[in-house]
C-alpha cells in the first residue's frame, strides 16, 4: 500500500477499518476508550486516553500512519465554541 499523506483520505481510511473491523466488537466492550489505528496494516491499538493509545501505537508500529478515534463516538475530541460578543454576559445568571 502507498504511503497516504492527505489527512482528509487518512480519516477516511481509518473510519473504514474502524467500521468494518472494529466497531461492532469494540463498541461493546470498550466504549469511551481510545483507538489508534495504523492505516497502513490495520491494526488497532487501544487506551484509556489519546496519549496512551498513540504512545502503544509508535511503540508497536514505529513507521505506522494512524487515526485516532473514540470508541462510540463521532469523533475522538468534542470542540466547543465561545460567543465572543456575549462573552461578558454572566453565563451562569444569564
Amino acid at each position: 500500500m502507498d504511503v497516504i499523506t492527505d489527512p482528509k483520505k487518512m480519516a477516511e481510511r481509518g473510519e473504514r477499518i474502524y467500521q468494518d473491523k472494529y466497531k461492532t466488537a469494540y463498541e461493546e466492550e470498550h466504549w469511551g476508550k481510545f483507538l489508534a489505528i495504523d492505516v497502513t496494516s490495520e491494526k488497532a491499538y487501544l487506551g484509556d486516553t489519546p496519549e496512551e493509545a498513540l504512545l502503544t501505537a509508535r511503540r508497536e508500529a514505529p513507521k505506522g500512519v494512524f487515526h485516532l478515534i473514540r470508541v462510540g463516538h463521532t469523533g475522538a475530541f468534542r470542540v466547543s465554541h465561545s460567543d465572543h460578543n456575549n462573552a461578558k454576559r454572566n453565563w451562569l445568571l444569564g
